[in-house]
């Protein structure tokens, strides 16, 4: 059994790690830390958990995660791509490509930055709602509503798949999401869909999700 920490950009990444990444992941001798992002409302008051305002406070947990736990096999990230502060290394930069090309680049540049052996960036796609897209049957189930899980589906499909969905302020997963179904909430709803999805089926759905897990397996 390895141990990877998870640092989480609020309370819905975190739930996700909790409720079914980090049970997915351990009997492949993986053991998932989640914790989440500290950030501070106000200059010199009480900090604050989640959230992600600029790039500088996005560094400094990831370096002291790293100092503080030789012992971890690695330090990842789950950040959505969509709410990344400007400032962040390679986001002026990015390449006028696909939307994973440009995550990508993203990742890279975060990782130059960062140059530790034991970090592995890792930005969603656009947001952990992409996920629940792809489970767009089982949140109809949930939700008892069959032309939901439709429009969700059909929706997915004319994007190209759950993290195609796009990223823009008006057109972003979570908000598409709100539209639909505003008593949607995200740290129940969402978590419980992409669990009765499983593993298998979103890694099949997200090739960029897939290969962050292909290489937390990796690392065993």
């Amino acid at each position: 059994m390895i141990t990877v920490g998870v640092l989480c950009e609020g309370q819905t990444e975190e739930t996700m790690i909790r409720e079914f990444l980090g049970p997915e992941l351990e009997p492949e001798g993986i053991f998932l830390v989640p914790t989440i992002l500290l950030t501070s409302s106000t200059a010199g008051g009480p900090s604050g958990r989640g959230g992600v305002s600029k790039w500088s406070r996005i560094e400094k947990d990831l370096r002291n995660r790293l100092s503080s736990t030789p012992h971890w096999a690695a330090v990842t990230t789950l950040l959505d791509y969509y709410g990344l502060p400007s400032d962040s290394p390679g986001m002026a930069d990015r390449p006028a490509g696909p939307p994973r090309q440009r995550v990508e680049h993203v990742e890279r540049r975060i990782a130059e930055r960062i140059d530790h052996p034991r970090f592995v960036p890792y930005l969603v796609m656009h947001e952990t709602e992409a996920w629940v897209f792809a489970a767009a049957e089982h949140l109809a189930e949930w939700y008892e509503d069959d032309a939901l899980g439709a429009e969700l589906k059909r929706q997915t499909d004319e994007a190209g798949g759950p993290e195609l969905v796009n990223e823009t302020p008006d057109k972003a997963p979570s908000k598409r999401l709100r539209r639909l179904l505003p008593e949607y909430n995200k740290r129940l709803d969402g978590p419980v869909a992409v669990t009765e999805l499983g593993l298998r089926a979103l890694r099949a759905a997200c090739p960029h999700f897939d290969a962050w897990i292909s290489g937390l397996l990796a690392l065993r």
